[in-house]
């Protein structure tokens, strides 16, 4: 760094004073001030005298020592940080609330002010924020008390068909990135743990391909729920049919039968639905640090009606949320109405629901060979009972 780079940064931080001195003996003056250790640089000789610059605090010094040379110093130009904030006392405030601000970002950067989901399709984002409230994690807490790992295991604990969750903290934001399984077991039919193929739904047994163990039963056979179909062992046999031992394998094979399913429902001729007025309020609300500021108007005065909430958080840039948002809830207004269905209608709809039940099980991958259904009806219901004759592979 060189001499003038030094001075100048010195100038800026001690202010720099620029002075014309006139009248009396310049030379004494300029003599005396460099006996005293007073810099005076760029002196330039003027029609009305000398310019020349000095530290603005050596100027006290400095006019001393004019008054024994008898010259004048005056001041002409003013530079540097104490004339600038001299010059700023009207605006403390402003600059104090900018010190302000500033302490308030950097306040805000410890604390986490956005939970964000990615990857969740069965569990809605209201369902996973709800569980990490109940663990504790909340939108205002502090990043020093976060452990992304205990986050990770708490949610693989407590939904057993999210098979992979990673939490991470960027900027003042909670991301958590989570994939579901996909080809998750049916509740009620447990996976078989063995290398055993049994029957997961009762029938009778039409066709039979056996790829790796034992089969146990035969085409024809009538087999129930959870029965053993193919075994996981393999029978070896010397050519004398002597058998030579039993190794374990994972049976694999396809058991097509033919199965029934029965259907039932009942459907209400008379049911209580909402009938909206079309009058709706909204009452909007500052999002401030984790809790909600309502504005004046819009409160929600009807009988019956519904609430929808929806609200965006401030933030600087992408990562950076601020403590602080803007929201509104809305509220529909809604009466109770009876609507009572005609014998059509509620036929109508019976069918219309067999229908989709039958269109339920060909998705899943069942083969509908017959399916018929009646309908009933009585002063209260009208009640749809099917039956539905199939063909599947009942092997699990």
């Amino acid at each position: 760094m060189n001499r003038k780079t030094t001075r100048n940064r010195r100038d800026r931080w001690r202010g720099r004073l620029t002075i014309r001195v006139t009248g009396g003996s310049p030379e004494r003056f300029f003599n005396l001030c460099s006996f005293h250790g007073i810099l005076l640089e760029a002196m330039e000789q003027k029609e009305n005298g000398i310019a020349c610059f000095m530290e603005a605090g050596e100027f006290f010094r400095a006019g001393r020592l004019a008054k024994k040379a008898g010259v004048r110093l005056r001041i002409t130009e003013k530079r540097g940080l104490p004339f600038l904030l001299r010059k700023s006392r009207k605006r403390l405030a402003f600059f104090a609330g900018i010190l302000l601000c500033l302490g308030l970002l950097y306040t805000s950067s410890l604390f986490i002010w956005d939970i964000h989901m990615e990857g969740n399709q069965k569990y809605t984002d209201s369902t996973l924020l709800r569980f990490l409230e109940e663990e504790g994690y909340v939108h205002g807490m502090a990043k020093a008390g976060i452990l992304c790992e205990d986050i990770e295991k708490a949610i693989r604990n407590r939904y057993n068909d999210i098979t992979w969750v990673s939490a991470e903290i960027t900027g003042n934001r909670l991301i958590i990135r989570v994939k579901e399984n996909e080809l998750k077991e049916p509740e009620g039919e447990p996976a078989s743990v063995s290398g055993d193929v049994t029957a997961k739904k009762s029938g009778t047994v039409v066709s039979m391909i056996t790829r790796a163990g034992t089969p146990k039963i035969h085409v024809g056979d009538s087999v129930e729920t959870g029965q053993l179909l193919i075994a996981g062992t393999l029978d070896i046999f010397d050519e004398g049919g002597n058998l030579l031992k039993t190794e374990e394998v994972q049976a694999d094979g396809d058991v097509i039968a033919a199965t029934v399913y029965h259907y039932e429902e009942k459907i209400p001729l008379a049911s209580s639905e909402k009938h909206y007025t079309g009058e709706e309020k909204k009452r909007r609300y500052l999002w401030l640090f984790g809790n909600r500021v309502f504005l004046p108007g819009g409160k929600n005065d009807y009988e019956l009606s519904d609430e929808t909430d929806s609200y965006e958080t401030l933030h600087l840039w992408e990562n950076f949320y601020l403590p602080l948002g803007l929201g509104s809830v809305t509220a529909r207004e809604y009466e109770d109405a009876v609507r009572v269905l005609s014998p059509q209608e509620a036929k109508a709809i019976a069918e219309k629901r067999f229908e989709d039940y039958c269109s339920g099980l060909t998705a899943s991958g069942v083969e509908i060979k017959k399916a018929s259904c009646t309908v009933q009806e009585d002063t209260d219901f009208c009640t749809v009972i099917g039956t539905v004759h199939a063909e599947e592979d009942i092997g699990k």
